[in-house]
């Protein structure tokens, strides 16, 4: 029997997230919401202090300098706490376990390689990964994927010598122009498809020929800097060059495979937040002389959500439970993301509703936390391209 019961050190790393998120970073995140910039929303001392309490090396190996969490229960738990702070705080952990998880692969890249750049994710608090794939003309084509010439990333990287010419555009980049490192995706064959003819680059900033482009001003998730990124004759060396010419794809599908658990367990942290929200606000909210909890239609909307928020958290953990000792499926990951994104966003939007004329103020909680929760619904090719992926795989 799989006992869900949690081990003292995950009680541990709970609590800490928890208490960080009510103690340090609600305060903060309601005043970084309210940025008119989208650059004003980000806080690099928010990260430090996260990379202060091992959140964002949490799932690094202890050889590199990190936290040493290798199950992924214990990382959903953490996410989830985090992701009750704001969502942008719960990807945190997923940006050191994705690096650590690309590079981990012996046929992408070398132990010379992965030792170099997981020390110094390490050693820097404010070092993050940006994964540079979705361009303005390929977005769900890359997620399926839609294996043609001519579809998919259009960035081209053509050989020269010992070196790549890259040039091409990238969009809706999470942390674009803050990270330190750059998996970049381009075409190194056009007349194949992006399942044999694409490669992955690791480039760092700073270097020639990658620059940024605008910010993206969302709706919601404004705590997570999403920008463009311009390659204009970037010159890459052959070494920077991730395992064989033309497997980027195929080597980040697998190595990334399960890793959208953590995005569910992130929305399950906003549900959570707007559920707890909305229920203190119905205790102290009296109309028709007494608290609208006593009301019987209030509570059986309260109580649904309370269902659903159970519903969410018990798959979660089942998968990434599954992920680490189970037979692989791949319709589990995506099911789950889909599933704990839709209720997440049901639950946001049934707290704003309850609230009344507070669910659209600025200054109540809930509006944030509604645009947080359809935001995360467009993550890694949004639901649609999910739900097709879980149907091919029945």
């Amino acid at each position: 029997m799989v006992d869900f019961a949690l081990s003292d050190e995950q009680t541990a790393l709970q609590k800490l997230a928890r208490d960080f998120v009510t103690n340090e970073a609600k305060p903060l995140v309601k005043e970084l919401d309210k940025g008119h910039k989208p650059d004003d929303c980000v806080s690099m001392e928010l990260i430090k202090r996260c990379s202060e309490l091992g959140f964002r090396t949490l799932a690094v190996p202890e050889k590199y300098g990190g936290g040493g969490v290798e199950d992924t229960v214990t990382v959903v738990v953490v996410c989830e706490e985090l992701g009750v702070g704001d969502v942008s705080l719960g990807s945190l952990p997923i940006n050191g376990r994705k690096l650590f998880h690309m590079l981990n692969d012996p046929r992408v890249a070398t132990e010379d390689v992965r030792d170099k750049w997981m020390r110094a994710f390490c050693k820097d608090p404010t070092f993050l990964v940006a994964v540079g794939m979705t361009e303005p003309d390929s977005g769900a084509d890359n997620i399926l994927p839609y294996n043609a010439p001519g579809a998919g990333i259009r960035t081209a990287a053509v050989k020269d010598g010992n070196h790549f010419i890259i040039n091409g555009m990238k969009q809706f980049i999470a942390h674009a122009g803050i990270a330190k490192l750059y998996y970049v995706f381009a075409r190194t064959d056009p007349t194949k498809g992006i399942l044999d003819g694409c490669s992955c680059f690791l480039i760092p900033d700073g270097h020639p020929g990658m620059k940024f482009g605008r910010v993206h001003d969302k709706m919601g998730f404004r705590l997570l800097r999403n920008a463009e990124i311009i390659f204009e004759n970037c010159r890459v060396p052959r070494e920077w060059l991730l395992g064989p010419e033309g497997t980027g794809i195929v080597a980040i599908r697998a190595s990334l495979a399960n890793d959208g658990i953590l995005n569910a367990a992130r929305s399950l942290g906003v549900a959570r937040a707007a559920f707890e929200e909305i229920v203190e606000f119905c205790k102290n909210r009296v109309q028709g002389g007494k608290p609208i909890i006593e009301h019987q239609a209030i509570a059986c909307e309260l109580a649904d959500m309370y269902a659903s928020l159970q519903a969410m958290r018990s798959l979660v953990w089942n998968v990434a439970w599954s992920t680490d000792h189970g037979t692989p499926d791949p319709k589990r990951v995506p099911a789950v993301m889909c599933f704990c994104t839709n209720h997440s966003f049901e639950i946001a939007h049934k707290a704003a509703e309850l609230a009344g004329g507070m669910g659209v103020m600025k200054e109540a909680p809930f509006e944030k936390l509604l645009r947080d929760a359809f935001s995360i619904k467009h993550l890694d090719g949004g639901n649609y391209i999910k739900r097709i992926k879980v149907a091919a795989a029945l």
